[in-house]
């Protein structure tokens, strides 16, 4: 349910950008920087929500995350000055930024307990949310809505899915082996694997981002499509990444979590071609629909690569390589904006096929060193 409010929030504010920008006639590269303060804010607390994980759990911290996000987004689009959107997009960031700590935490936890790859149904559940958020702000804008409308009846439904999640679920019991899982070193060679792994993530994560608060952006202004649309259209890319993270888990398994990121980060970069280079907007529509099941599991393969090489300092190897791919969802969509300002907003994705490049040809460094299991081997059970 955390998952869900968080992914409904997010596509929400992605399909909504169009309309806020027109409302508040602002150009992209000011745009940029409105999605800068998002960053700001979020980055802030990833850093130092960790500290709060001990002694609240993140059971509550999703619960006060949620509140404070959904209420950020029925504020944003009532904002009489850019000044105060910015004011207030920094305040949603911040609690997005606790938010996805606190239940990417605990899904790491989950998935260590169960000893089976479980990540990409998480993230699933996400892009989920973001198909939710987007089809429900695309379907108000159709029939006539305004903004407002659409982020107050998603902003809505986030608090309601955090108040669900925090309702059904218990607080957090550490299992054996768990307590002293955050007090646990990395060595140095682990640390160099992991840094490897965190810049793939900034990567990864950078691309995901721009392409979620991009693509609508992208078929209005440059494909010539009505807002509406436009925000369909990110409802396409959001319901492929979700229904190829349903299956993620089945796909490790099958190829193994090296060939699966090569092939998805492979078919992403194509896709993006295809966008880049057809202007039509039926041609984009197929290619959002490759580049979103391209790119579903790349990043969920990556997180569960952080769990191989940390072994038993899972808990350190996972905050390390969070915090740098986060750093790349957050700062893509302000550095795609203002280089868009610079130049156009094509161009300016022709760095997110380098991206997805970088990634298809680094994605040995999250192969296990020293296993004689094979790379799909699942970890034991308890």
């Amino acid at each position: 349910m955390f998952f869900l409010a968080g992914g409904t929030g997010i596509g929400a504010w992605a399909a909504s950008l169009p309309s806020i920008s027109t409302q508040q006639q602002i150009d992209k590269g000011m745009l940029g920087l409105v999605l800068l303060c998002f960053a700001v804010g979020a980055i802030l607390t990833m850093i130092n929500v960790g500290r709060l994980v001990p002694r609240f759990g993140t059971r509550v911290l999703c619960l006060v995350a949620c509140t404070g996000f959904g209420l950020a987004l029925i504020a944003a689009p009532q904002a009489p000055s850019v000044i105060t959107l910015s004011l207030v997009v920094t305040f949603a960031g911040a609690l997005f930024g606790t938010l996805d700590v606190a239940m990417n935490t605990e899904a790491a936890f989950l998935e260590r307990r169960t000893g089976r790859h479980i990540m990409s149904s998480f993230h699933a559940l996400f892009s989920v949310g973001n198909l939710v958020g987007a089809g429900v702000c695309g379907q108000i804008l159709y029939s006539g809505g305004n903004v407002q409308t659409c982020l107050a009846a998603t902003g809505v439904g986030v608090i309601l899915f955090g108040v669900a999640g925090w309702w059904l679920s218990e607080p957090h019991a550490p299992q054996p082996g768990e307590q002293n899982n955050g007090a646990t070193r990395l060595d140095p060679e682990q640390r160099r694997r992991l840094l490897l792994v965190g810049a793939l993530a900034f990567l990864a994560l950078f691309s995901e981002g721009a392409l979620m608060d991009w693509s609508a952006v992208y078929l209005v202004s440059t494909a010539g499509a009505t807002v509406s649309t436009g925000a369909f259209g990110f409802a396409v890319f959001a319901g492929m990444m979700a229904a190829g993270r349903v299956g993620g888990d089945a796909m490790a398994n099958a190829l193994g979590p090296v060939r699966m990121l090569q092939f998805g980060a492979a078919a992403s970069a194509v896709a993006l071609i295809m966008i880049l280079g057809i202007s039509t907007v039926p041609a984009i529509f197929l290619a959002l629909v490759l580049c979103g099941f391209g790119i579903a599991n790349v990043v969920p393969a990556l997180f569960a690569a952080a769990g191989r090489i940390g072994g038993q300092a899972a808990g350190s190897a996972m905050s390390l390589v969070a915090t740098l791919g986060y750093a790349g969802l957050l700062v893509g969509p302000a550095f795609i904006g203002m280089l868009a300002q610079a130049t156009s907003l094509r161009a300016s994705l022709w760095v997110v096929f380098i991206a997805l490049v970088l990634i298809v040809l680094g994605a040995g460094a999250t192969r296990p060193q020293k296993s004689k299991e094979p790379e799909h081997a699942l970890p034991s059970r308890r």
